[in-house]
Order: structure tokens, then C-alpha cells, then sequence
């Protein structure tokens, strides 16, 4: 059995299974795009290995809690809130172990572009469109040879505007996620290429 997997078992939950892993109900949810925390025997659970170094912008990173390292802290080193950390993760305490793992939320660093994940019937040309930008500062920002987008691929875009990421929580909708950011719903759906209202965990959302 890969060792990046794991097996569901009789009287396993989300808790127990990330205590066992050094990881959290957050990361679990998130890599195996679970909506709930109801498990099945036999599920086959993904477990959590990507490293700081390899985040996409915009998306979320997998933190190793290193001696001395407190949620405080943590929170700080990353620009974000404690309340936003403990929630994103959540975390029923605030006690960390060395080696435990952490899911932060990660916004683009360089303010002049956004991140976006390829939709399907996406292309470079209405994507460009979209966020008034070419189809040249596309490639050339994202090192394309070609014009090919694969689904699921997150690309960066050049903005002037202030869009920002949102990573899908549990118990999130799409109208609630609107209703947070001032939005009308179309709008949201508009901006993020959506046709239906359905989001799932470890989404990734564009928002004003």
C-alpha cells in the first residue's frame, strides 16, 4: 500500500486519522475534497505530502510545525489571522506538536498578477478577455510555448484589479461565499466561470 494512502478502518474518524498522520480534519477534507466528515470502511483516504517549497500561488501550503513554533506565530509569518488559521485547519485546540501539519491559506504574493484554475471550455483567448489582459502576458508570465490549457491547471494572470483567492471551506456554498465578499451570486459565478452553484472543499475561488 502507498505510503501517501490510507485505508478507513472499523471506529476510524477524520480526528483520529489525522492524529495518527500529524495532520489536520482541514488537510484531509481539503486533499480528498470531502464535504463532510462521514467515512465508509475501506475508504481510501489520500494523506497529505506536498512541502512548503512546492505551493502554487494562490493556493494553499502544508506547514511543519518546527520546535518553538506556536499557532501565534505561524499566523504571523504567513499574514494571516490566528482566528482565519485555527478555523482553516479546524483545530479543536490550540496546542501543536512538532511534526504536526498545517494547511495555510495562500495569497498571491506579487499583487501585479491572480491565480486561476483552467475551467472547461476555457481558452487563453476568453480567459485573457476576462481579466482584460492578452493572450501574450498570459504565456509569457506562465512560460508557454503554446496555447494549450489543461483542466484543473492553476495559471497566473496579470491584473490590475484586486481579485483575490478564496479557498472552499467545509459547510461553504456559493451563495454564502457571495453573501461574505458583497457579491450577487452571478457575479461570483461569472468571475470564476462557474455554470452550477455546487463548490467543494479545496476549491479555489476568485473574489473582488
Amino acid at each position: 500500500m502507498n505510503n501517501n494512502l490510507y485505508i478507513v478502518k472499523p471506529n476510524d474518524n477524520l480526528y483520529n486519522i489525522a492524529l495518527k498522520n500529524n495532520t489536520t480534519i482541514g488537510i484531509l477534507k481539503a486533499l480528498n475534497k470531502l464535504n463532510s466528515n462521514i467515512l465508509q470502511v475501506g475508504q481510501i483516504l489520500k494523506l497529505p505530502t506536498i512541502q512548503v517549497e512546492e505551493a502554487n500561488p494562490g493556493d494553499y501550503l502544508i506547514y511543519t510545525v518546527k520546535k518553538g513554533d506556536n499557532l501565534y506565530s505561524i499566523a504571523n509569518k504567513y499574514h494571516i489571522s490566528l482566528e482565519n488559521l485555527i478555523n482553516y485547519n479546524e483545530q479543536g485546540s490550540t496546542l501543536l506538536q512538532i511534526g504536526q501539519q498545517l494547511l495555510i491559506p495562500v495569497n498571491n504574493k506579487n499583487n501585479n498578477y491572480i491565480s486561476y484554475v483552467i475551467k472547461p471550455g476555457d481558452t487563453l483567448y476568453n480567459v485573457a478577455k476576462r481579466y482584460q489582459t492578452t493572450v501574450d502576458e498570459i504565456k509569457k508570465l506562465n512560460n508557454f510555448e503554446q496555447n494549450m490549457l489543461k483542466i484543473g491547471e492553476i495559471i497566473l494572470i496579470p491584473s490590475t484589479t484586486n481579485y483575490k483567492t478564496y479557498v472552499v471551506r467545509t459547510n461553504d456554498t456559493l451563495q454564502g461565499i457571495a453573501n461574505r465578499f458583497n457579491l450577487d451570486i452571478n457575479t461570483l459565478k461569472k468571475i470564476n466561470n462557474l455554470e452550477a452553484d455546487d463548490v467543494v472543499v479545496g476549491q479555489i475561488l476568485l473574489v473582488p
